[in-house]
């Protein structure tokens, strides 16, 4: 039964995949769906189901390229007093508001799900909800030689852009209800009491930490996290939540909580930084891969992972199917918990037996969770970002251990401000640690051979490595089922 699942779900993600670069007519869709519902027969049931779920994921492709945006007939018009809605959480930067925004149809008097992305200046502050009369010339995002940034915006449902547009007037709604609204309130006064108790660049450091907001850091900071191997802590993957639930999870278990208990508040925790973000879809989707590959883990059983991985993805690529494409967020996060699905048992069975002290252990553990993730990422990064950290394995383990103690000495250093106001003994823990990340992130990135830059990688080495992977772990597979096969001996399914 999960092998036909397995299939199933493996001529899904074809028929999405060739179905997103050349979109299929409807109509032939349909028909072979049809073939493959007339024709169920003993023979040829499984090849007919397995075509029509095919056809199913190229319709699912085709549907959402052929989806016309409202957003079209406006594209290189300009207008005087175009009204939008802020539609999502502002993302501050050091020199700019960076805004979605949803526009008002004429026709039906109802904001567009159809979203354009703008760039505000630092004041007025606006926030979720907020209505906008505009001064504004929407243009189509550009696609440049080396990057797409029409369909990166695009796997984010943004149709178009308005670089910097003049704003006419601005209506707050005092009195939000809704729960976003309040999230996103509450996320500006936190970011308003880390901005006023820890200096920079530690106070951009902690927003981009606890608060999801990627553009705090200086941009020189940047690189240096890239080089250090840690720009993922300052935006949100399954590889870091996984990461981040493992060493929460060893922390509780240090503390005299049962292993197989220790999971869910650590799961809860997980969910209450994701939820502190902003609920972003990019951390709720890290969340769920990593819960999925925790939820596994520590059960022992790291290989039924794989199939609530594919379902979980399935879905998500259901939803969106321009992520597999275009978001190298979805990309990372998948890659890197089937990295750590495939080798982490692999490399805890050949070096395990050399670490018999039990905290030598964990940090075993947790060094073979990071190389795994970044054994599988690799070539992604040296094709997308231009470099590779190859310091990273040991960077992420150490920028980790601090990281549960960071993230509940933030938060308890903002909830000490809410209750009893600002002192600075208070924010001392999270001055130190964050210092200690800054720290490490310049020291990692200064050592000669850390950062390897890989201008002429090309998309070819890429698929050319992960086919290499692909056979690889299939012999190993054939292996050990033909040597259990001769210890135990043929099973009734053999003969």
């Amino acid at each position: 039964m999960s092998a036909s699942i397995f299939l199933y779900l493996f001529a899904f993600f074809a028929g999405l995949a060739v179905a997103s670069f050349q979109a299929w007519p409807p109509i032939i869709l349909i028909f072979f769906a049809a073939i493959g519902l007339a024709f169920l027969s003993r023979r040829g049931r499984l090849f007919f189901m397995l075509l029509a779920v095919f056809c199913l994921g190229a319709w699912r492709a085709s549907v959402s390229a052929a989806a016309d945006s409202l957003l079209t007939p406006y594209l290189g018009k300009p207008a005087s007093n175009w009204q939008f809605q802020v539609c999502a959480d502002p993302e501050p930067a050091w020199d700019k508001q960076i805004v979605i925004l949803c526009m008002l149809e004429p026709s039906s008097g109802k904001f567009s799900k159809d979203k354009i992305i703008a760039n505000l200046p630092l004041y007025p502050r606006v926030y979720y909800g907020d209505t906008l009369n505009l001064h504004c010339l929407l243009e189509k995002p550009p696609v440049f030689a080396d990057f797409d940034y029409a369909a990166f915006l695009a796997a984010r449902g943004i149709g178009a852009l308005c670089a910097w547009p003049q704003v006419n007037a601005l209506e707050r709604e005092e009195n939000r209800r809704d729960i976003f609204s309040r999230l996103f309130i509450f996320k500006r006064e936190m970011l308003r009491q880390i901005n006023q108790s820890l200096p920079e660049p530690a106070a951009g450091l902690a927003a981009a930490l606890l608060l999801g907001y990627k553009k705090t850091l200086f941009p020189a900071e940047n690189l240096i996290w890239q080089k250090a191997g840690l720009s993922h802590l300052v935006a949100i993957s399954g590889g870091h939540i996984t990461l981040f639930l493992s060493l929460l999870i060893n922390l509780l278990v240090y503390l005299g909580i049962n292993k197989r208990f220790a999971l869910w508040p650590a799961l809860f925790g997980a969910g209450l930084y994701v939820f502190l973000t902003g609920w972003q879809a990019s951390a709720f989707r890290s969340l769920l891969m990593g819960g999925i590959f925790l939820y596994a883990w520590r059960r022992g059983r790291l290989s039924s992972a794989w199939l609530p991985l594919l379902l979980a993805g399935a879905i998500m690529l259901w939803n969106n199917p321009n992520l597999w494409r275009h978001d190298l967020g979805f990309q990372l996060s998948f890659l890197a918990i089937a990295g750590m699905i495939a080798f982490y048992p692999l490399l805890t069975s050949v070096f395990t037996h050399h670490f018999t002290h039990s905290r030598l252990r964990l940090v075993f553990e947790a060094f073979s969770l990071s190389l795994s993730a970044q054994l599988t990422i690799w070539p992604l990064l040296a094709w997308r970002s231009g470099g590779v950290s190859l310091i990273a394995p040991l960077s992420n383990i150490l920028a980790f251990s601090v990281f549960s103690p960071l993230m509940i000495s933030l938060i308890s250093s903002l909830g000490f401000n809410f209750l009893f106001g600002f002192s600075e003994f208070i924010w001392l823990p999270s001055k130190a640690l964050l210092n200690y990340l800054l720290f490490l992130a310049r020291l990692a990135a200064s050592i000669p051979g850390a950062y390897v830059e890989t201008p002429n990688f090309h998309l070819a080495y890429v698929i050319a490595y992960y086919f290499v992977i692909i056979l690889f772990f299939l012999g190993r597979y054939y292996i050990l089922t033909k040597r259990r096969r001769l210890i135990l001996g043929p099973t009734k399914k053999d003969s």
